[in-house]
């Protein structure tokens, strides 16, 4: 099988300090086609190492493709370094350096001279556009190979890549891959449900994620809709969605299909709830604001009856119900939902790290539910928490 080589290219993503979520990214779009991805690069901003890289790797692949380095600056040396390492010489292209130019001259900046480095390529290679930033990427093809050359920001490099993966005319490997999402299970406790259909055909995967446990098949799409169809049957209600569903997007849908509104009130997670429903696009048609009410005053000022918190205490399914009922009453909305517990790193009432409360109100009833999770530390355990909010809420509408 052939195979494709994926390189992100920076000195911060050697020492850490960014997060090379690009390759993986450019890896999963590549999962419909027959190549072979058995590694992944990260390579410093250095000219001589880069030229190597792309030296060794564009003489046995089908695909090869450089993340990032396209900037103006001293350090953005992609174009340089992998022209090098294949032996080609560099043009400037005057018409492109006039589309960098009238780019800076709408965003109202002054181009400087250091811009003119991403007006240049190879002279057999083709621009490709970049409709969110001065930095174009570039594409070679020799000999039935491709060479792609992007710049690092995702939001960037998306929809260059989108707009090219089908004219790279690659191999469809007659496989599909798809999903099951759950939430509420551990690993192990999914693994006992469903052993005997784990290997039933197909190349099988299990992931935690913030949002829960997600089961994967890949092989013959009848093969992996049968794998699907049996663990969803086993794992039932803790199933949440499939392939590339996420909750915030499928709690926003079901709302706005019904003309209902949602509020939050906040306090563990801090305002990550709200974030993640207005990450939807439209989401303004059905969430109507949230509150984080951290402290016990702040939660008696938003509406929290002083009696439930004076008898239950900050963590409890009571002062959730209760805030739930108040983010509700506060905005007018359909539903209210809410969250509290104890992200650590101390215990809080007497309740050890990971205790969480999930608060739902709505027309007919106002409920809770106790999640208890491990001590994640205090980021991944308030994302953890977000996402029962969503799940808990998802649960009791289907």
């Amino acid at each position: 099988m052939e195979t494709a080589e994926i390189v992100g290219v920076g000195s911060e993503l050697i020492r850490g300090e960014t997060l090379d979520t690009n390759t993986a990214e450019v890896a999963r779009s590549l999962r419909p086609y027959a190549l072979e991805i058995w590694r992944t690069f990260r390579v410093a901003d250095d000219v001589e190492r880069l030229a190597r890289t792309a030296r060794e790797l564009w003489s046995k692949t089908r695909l090869l493709v450089f993340l990032g380095g396209l900037g103006p600056t001293p350090d953005d040396v992609t174009t340089e370094a992998v022209a090098r390492g294949l032996g080609l010489e560099l043009e400037e292209d005057p018409e492109m350096l006039a589309q960098i130019a009238a780019r800076f001259e709408r965003m109202g900046r002054r181009m400087t001279g250091r811009n003119r480095k991403q007006a240049r390529k190879p002279a057999a290679a083709r621009w490709l556009a970049n409709p969110r930033g001065t930095a174009p990427g570039w594409w070679l093809r020799e000999g039935g190979r491709d060479l792609v050359v992007l710049p690092g920001p995702p939001d960037e490099w998306r929809p260059m890549w989108e707009s090219l993966l089908p004219q790279l005319g690659l191999p469809h490997s007659g496989f599909v891959r798809r999903a099951v999402k759950t939430f509420g299970l551990g690993e192990s406790q999914i693994m006992e449900l469903i052993a005997d259909v784990w290997d039933r055909g197909v190349t099988s995967g299990i992931y935690a994620h913030p949002d829960g446990v997600h089961l994967t098949a890949e092989g013959e799409p009848r093969a992996v809709d049968g794998w699907i169809a049996a663990v969803a049957e086993r794992l039932r209600d803790h199933v949440w969605g499939y392939d590339e569903d996420t909750l915030p997007a499928l709690v926003q849908a079901w709302l706005q299909e019904r003309g209902a509104t949602i509020a939050t009130m906040e306090s563990l997670t801090g305002g990550l709830l709200a974030g993640l429903l207005t990450d939807v696009p439209g989401s303004s048609k059905s969430f109507l604001g949230g509150v984080v009410s951290y402290s016990m005053g702040a939660k008696a000022r938003f509406g929290v009856p002083a009696e439930t918190l004076t008898a239950h205490g900050v963590v409890s399914g009571e002062t959730a119900a209760a805030m739930a009922g108040a983010a509700r009453e506060l905005l007018g909305t359909t539903y209210g939902l809410a969250t509290t517990g104890v992200a650590g790193p101390d215990e809080l009432e007497n309740k050890p790290v990971g205790t969480v409360y999930v608060g739902v109100a709505g027309p007919d009833r106002v409920e809770a539910r106790l999640y208890r999770f491990p001590p994640l530390g205090r980021e991944a355990l308030r994302q953890r928490s977000a996402f029962a909010a969503l799940a808990y809420f998802w649960s009791l509408q289907r």
